[in-house]
């Protein structure tokens, strides 16, 4: 098999995990992980371990943003993003469902305990989540950048605090009106 990255056929077999086999480049380490022997390990696993917070541990670092072509199929593979506001991405092939994983991209997933919700990733409810994840923080330090940190803090708790008021209409319409007690 050739390696997506490389173009050379220099994937060798290894163990990725306890009874997961893969296969390794000997030149860029990156990974391929077949879907179905993916998910027979996946199976096998005990117990889903608690995610760690992206902010604990760094996201790798290669950047490479050729298309890749899936070693087994040949097809063209599809990036798929796996954290929000972080430039982390896997590929994989549409054709065989197999998944590529650059230099470090496993030791990551592993380090943030996401080794077995690798499936997830490529489904439309996670990457709308990233969206949605990334537009709120754009929108975020948009409202920071426009009202000042300080103001910004306090609106928020404002806006906590009408949040489950039982008078939070009465209320709202006394701030916005231009002299609430001109009637």
């Amino acid at each position: 098999m050739k390696c997506p990255v490389c173009k050379q056929p220099s994937l060798r077999q290894i163990e990725l995990a306890d009874r997961l086999p893969a296969n390794q480049c000997s030149n860029c380490n990156g990974i391929w992980v077949s879907s179905n022997q993916y998910l027979a390990w996946v199976r096998l696993q005990e117990k889903s371990l608690p995610e760690k917070d992206m902010d604990e541990i760094a996201a790798p670092q290669l950047k490479t943003d050729a298309l890749k072509l899936c070693p087994e199929s040949g097809h063209i593979m599809k990036r798929f993003k796996v954290f929000p506001n972080v430039d982390f991405h896997l590929d994989r092939c549409g054709h065989c469902n197999g998944i590529w994983f650059d230099s470090a991209e496993w030791d990551t997933l592993v380090a943030h305990n996401m080794q077995d919700k690798v499936n997830q990733f490529f489904t439309a409810p996670w990457q709308e989540r990233l969206r949605e994840s990334e537009s709120r923080a754009k929108m975020d330090e948009i409202y920071k950048d426009k009202l000042g940190a300080d103001d910004y803090k306090r609106a928020q708790e404002i806006r906590a605090w009408l949040e489950d008021n039982p008078r939070r209409a009465m209320l709202i319409a006394f701030l916005q009106a231009d002299d609430p007690y001109d009637v």
